[in-house]
């Protein structure tokens, strides 16, 4: 793991937990948003059964391209035995998530601490 780079993403490894922030705090723009579906994807490889934490703190701004990123990620994740969580949304973010309907769709936590713990219990 330590050895792929990224731009989009920064991932800090807690045990077995991949813990994912994004480089920008507006998740907006095409051309980075293709970058960053790479990079979701290969997090996902990385791993046979990852545990991911998607960790929104600094993320002012996510648009529905983006979204569709994390939707993806979370099928192969599932797909792979694995789990992600989201935490630490803005109230704008989370409204996004509530808007449409996704909320229902992932897993979110206030704290990313309260993440790990399900993560790590389960």
């Amino acid at each position: 793991m330590s050895d792929i780079r990224f731009q989009c993403i920064k991932v800090e490894q807690l045990d077995d937990i991949h813990v994912v922030r994004f480089a920008d705090d507006k998740v907006m723009d095409p051309a980075r948003i293709e970058q960053l579906g790479g990079e979701l994807q290969r997090l996902s490889d990385s791993s046979e059964s990852p545990k991911v934490i998607i960790n929104f703190s600094d993320v002012k701004f996510f648009s529905s391209a983006a979204i569709n990123k994390l939707i993806v990620l979370e099928k192969r994740v599932r797909a792979k035995g694995g789990r992600m969580r989201l935490t630490n949304l803005r109230p704008e973010v989370r409204d996004l998530f509530g808007f449409t309907q996704l909320d229902s769709l992932f897993s979110i936590h206030d704290q990313q601490s309260d993440a790990v713990v399900e993560l790590t219990t389960k």
